[in-house]
């Protein structure tokens, strides 16, 4: 099965940098170990996704953050909102540990002006006069979406992210660069039998779906298809949803 166009195997031997929407759905789930163990090296963070920085900090859970990453940290240890409470320990476990389980990479300066350019209304336009297949309504990335995917772009990385503008734009106006979805990743550690499938598909069906409220559906209300994780063999599959 291919990771975007390429074959995971391909996918996951070039560094990888991840953007915060699959950054989360690994370490909220607890499986932050098992993305080091498919990856065989730390994940690449650009500072908008977690800054060094800011781990270094004596109180850096109790001091408000820019990075994208340590916001639920911040938003249950400071402002007390109980939503954030049983993910925080998983974001402060991995954002200390800095060259173990990730790495940060600083933009050069034709990478932050393709970030910029990526976060431009200009880009809109750009993607639905080249690719006008794509009918959604928000291109523009995020700023660590835009990060991530400019160094992607210009280093020849692999790209990982649940943020379907990124995935679209990428297609599009760049198809030469693999990028891999937290659906696939679990599958593919499933058929390496790094986690049972079992445990796989129920880590993405009702932990991040379900549990976490990952958007893992596509369509108009009427026959809209949701994304599982299903075993025997292992396969992420779209099917329709129950009334």
């Amino acid at each position: 099965m291919s990771a975007e166009g390429h074959t995971v195997e391909e996918a996951l031997g070039r560094r990888c940098i991840a953007d915060t929407s699959l950054l989360n759905n690994f370490v909220h789930s607890g499986n932050a170990l098992l993305l080091n163990r498919l990856l065989r090296r730390p994940v690449f963070l650009s500072p908008a996704v977690l800054h060094r920085d800011e781990t270094l900090l004596a109180d850096f859970a109790g001091t408000k953050p820019s990075s994208e990453f340590l916001q639920p940290l911040y938003r249950a240890t400071t402002l007390g909102q109980s939503g954030y409470r049983d993910i925080a320990a998983h974001v402060q476990s991995f954002a200390v540990r800095s060259g173990d389980l990730w790495e940060q990479v600083e933009p050069e300066q034709e990478e932050v002006a393709l970030a910029l350019r990526f976060r431009s209304r200009q880009i809109r336009e750009e993607v639905r006069q080249r690719c006008p297949d794509i009918k959604r309504s928000r291109i523009r990335l995020g700023d660590g979406e835009a990060e991530a995917a400019a160094i992607a772009i210009t280093r020849g990385w692999t790209f990982l992210t649940d943020d379907q503008a990124s995935v679209d734009l990428l297609r599009c106006l760049y198809p030469e660069v693999p990028t891999a979805r937290t659906c696939t990743l679990l599958r593919h550690a499933a058929e390496l039998e790094h986690i049972a499938c079992e445990e796989a598909a129920w880590a993405f069906n009702h932990r991040i779906v379900d549990g976490l409220g990952f958007w893992a559906r596509r369509g108009p209300r009427t026959g809209r298809e949701r994304l599982w994780l299903r075993c025997d063999p292992p396969r992420c599959e779209w099917e329709a949803e129950r009334p």
